[in-house]
């Protein structure tokens, strides 16, 4: 490459092949004793030759980046260039009289430094004599009107702001760090997105990661293209407001005397005593990319479920509480009798329960004089009581017959029930068939399915779809394969929707590893799952490829009285706005998040205490300081053991009540206790799901009269 005259040539190979190897060799005495041989033969050798080849290629390919190309990567990965931070001092403050006290705020000017201003971070005494009281002052931020340009009028076009603006934790808009931007004097809002705005809607994005303010593209869309908001006219001025720190330029030495406010400057001074923290100057782009690298900054793109709570905290301000949750355990985790022991045998070879309307299980063992079944009614699974037989169906249906066909009485693998209306399907070996058919390899009934699911099924289930069609699984092995079909006639039609093929453990992962590898059985109620596997059974939740990543939040709720919650109260409207706003502005490219308030579970509580005071009065505060206390403790941000709010998919059980009651005043001894589910009824537990809180309803609390041996 020839240089014309004073244009600078960069280095793209600054660090090439040979200094890698050379590098990478001097640290093998260190890393790796034993590997005495470093000469060009020996294959270790050669394997660190060819790492360093195609890093030096792909060094000279970063090299080539163009600094919009840079900043687009830059952004994909999460990184951002973090603004000037503020300075901090210690400042000494005397007074010279009377004892004065210096408010949270009062700010202290830095005399000939063009305006540069300290405010103290809290209130202070300071007595009328001695050597006086410190107080640290930190820096006042510079509010900017920033002119950053002229439109020309085309779509798509991007304005960078003079200084990077200060983004600090609850600081602007969800949207936006720009306190007002401007276009032709009229004021443009912020927005998260160009998805949902209107061709005609003024509005604007903020690229964070190139401080630059960005307006509305032109789409290419499949019907034509489309414009995404309003542009700019052309010849309007642009213009932004915000704040900034300044830096490096922001020292201010020790011993610097500073002007107080009028009212408190005759009987007092402030001296900068000790510098706690110099300002910073805003990081460039090689020095963000450092600290990502070192992890001494936290990205700025969610990535973990962890990632998502973090960022929500910093940025959206209106949010108390908040939850990512990639999975949630089935609120009814409960298995029913007629899947456990000893209901049926402590070791099945399939289990048979209907998609759509189960109302028994029929479990078969294989032994060596053939096929056995038993058929049990499930009983309900959160109303339990006395278990009635079933009464034989008037009509014998095809899905009624329990007899396995005659080539699967020697082999049975699995059986997939869909309705009692629709025969079921027996799996032996590489076959399967229709009940009153005849067996057929099993790629000819499921066309399209990987191989290694064609023999040897271990189970088999399936999922009734709103519209119609069965969801139907297939598990062998880790894995598991599903599908959408459509039934008619001992024939299933794969739908549109291919089928995908995932890991047991990676798509149910609360199931113990035990039961995450060859289940003797898997069968569904409603959208349960539950593993069979010896005498254990398992239920959980089953969570798809493309399942959204649920992210609960919780505003600012009414101080804990002795009432209820409202929905209105728990719906958190704006919180949820505020949220998604944030956490489209943070999510992978490609990643699905679904914001809403929790799954509340309402229960009640019933108690029995006895009171120090059993006049009527006394009665009457115990039973107030009861409803307040049990309010409180299960309140979702102010209960808990902490204060904190009840956790996150916390069971109710009837020993929290004693814990809520063990610390009120006028309460002498629990003397029973009941936690009752929202139907009213008694349970020893009140299951919640993962991505639950829980919100109490009601307290009945009884007074034990013990003069009259009774209540009241």
């Amino acid at each position: 490459m020839t240089a014309e005259p004073g244009l600078p040539v960069p280095d793209l190979d600054d660090w090439p092949f040979q200094a890698m190897v050379d590098a990478a060799k001097r640290a093998l005495p260190g890393r790796a004793p034993h590997w005495t041989d470093h000469n060009v033969s020996d294959p270790g050798v050669t394997l660190l030759e060819s790492c360093a080849a195609r890093v030096d290629t792909l060094l000279y390919r970063v090299g080539r980046t163009t600094p919009g190309q840079r900043t687009r990567l830059l952004r994909l990965m999460g990184i951002r260039p973090a603004p000037a931070t503020p300075a901090r001092y210690a400042v000494r403050l005397c007074s010279r009289g009377a004892q004065e006290t210096v408010p949270a705020g009062t700010p202290l000017a830095v005399p000939g430094r063009g305006g540069l201003v300290l405010t103290t971070v809290r209130e202070v005494t300071v007595p009328a004599a001695g050597e006086g009281v410190w107080v640290e002052a930190v820096e006042v931020p510079e509010r900017i009107t920033d002119e950053l340009g002229v439109s020309d009028g085309t779509p798509g076009q991007r304005f960078a702001t003079g200084r990077r603006p200060w983004t600090g934790p609850g600081d602007g808009s969800p949207y936006s760090p720009l306190e007002e931007l401007t276009v032709g004097g009229s004021v443009w809002p912020a927005v998260g997105g160009f998805a949902r705005t209107r061709p005609d809607e003024a509005c604007y994005l903020w690229d964070e990661t190139a401080a630059e303010v960005v307006f509305a593209p032109r789409m290419p869309l499949k019907d034509g293209p489309r414009q995404a908001g309003a542009v700019p006219g052309k010849g309007n001025a642009v213009r932004a407001r915000y704040t900034a720190y300044r830096g490096a330029r922001a020292h201010v030495p020790v011993g610097t005397v500073l002007l107080l406010p009028a009212q408190l400057c005759p009987a007092m001074t402030a001296v900068v005593a000790a510098v706690v923290a110099d300002g910073q100057d805003a990081q460039d782009w090689r020095q963000a990319v450092d600290l990502a690298g070192l992890q001494l900054a936290p990205l700025q793109r969610a990535v973990t479920v962890s990632d998502h709570e973090r960022l929500l905290t910093e940025r959206a301000g209106s949010v108390v509480r908040c939850r990512a949750t990639a999975t949630v355990r089935p609120a009814g985790s409960r298995v029913p009798g007629a899947l456990e022991p000893a209901r049926r045998p402590d070791t099945v070879t399939a289990c048979a329960v209907a998609a759509v309307d189960p109302t028994y299980a029929v479990h078969y063992t294989v032994d060596g004089q053939g096929v056995h079944w038993t058929r049990v009614p499930l009983d309900p699974v959160f109303h339990p009581g006395p278990i009635l037989p079933l009464p034989p169906p008037p009509v014998p249906r095809p899905g009624d017959e329990d007899t396995p066909p005659e080539f699967a009485r020697k082999r049975l693998d699995a059986v997939l029930f869909l309705a009692v209306d629709v025969p079921r399907l027996w799996f032996s070996a590489d076959t399967c068939g229709w009940t009153g058919g005849g067996p057929q390899a099993i790629g000819t009934v499921f066309p399209g399915l990987p191989a290694e699911f064609t023999t040897g099924v271990d189970a088999a289930t399936a999922t009734a779809l709103p519209g119609g069609g069965f969801r139907i699984f297939l598990f062998r092995g880790d894995s598991f394969h599903h599908r959408c079909y459509t039934y008619a006639d001992q024939v299933l039609t794969p739908t549109a929707e291919r089928g995908v093929q995932s890991l047991i453990a990676e798509a149910f992962p609360q199931l113990p590893p035990r039961l995450t590898r060859d289940p003797d059985a898997v069968v569904t109620i409603g959208e349960v799952f539950y593993f069979l596997k010896g005498p254990r059974t398992e239920a959980t939740a089953w969570r798809s490829e493309n399942a959204a990543l649920r992210v609960l939040v919780i505003g600012t709720l009414p101080a804990p009285t002795d009432r209820a919650l409202t929905d209105g109260e728990l719906a958190a409207g704006d919180e949820v706005e505020q949220a998604r706003a944030v956490l489209e502005g943070v999510r992978l490219l490609g990643e699905r998040i679904r914001v809403g308030p929790p799954d509340c579970t309402d229960f009640s509580v019933t108690v029995v205490i006895r009171s120090w005071d059993a006049t009527p009065a006394g009665t009457k505060t115990a039973e107030t300081a009861v409803r307040k206390a049990l309010f409180r403790f299960f309140h979702p941000t102010a209960g808990g053991a902490d204060g904190s709010g009840w956790p996150w998919g916390r069971l109710v059980q009837t020993g929290d009540v004693y814990t809520a009651l063990a610390a009120v005043p006028e309460v002498r001894e629990v003397a029973d206790a009941a936690v009752e589910d929202k139907d009213g009824v008694e349970r020893p537990v009140i299951g919640v799901p993962d991505s639950g809180l829980v919100r109490l309803t009601a307290v009945g609390c009884t007074v034990a009269d013990e003069q009259n041996g009774g209540t009241r």
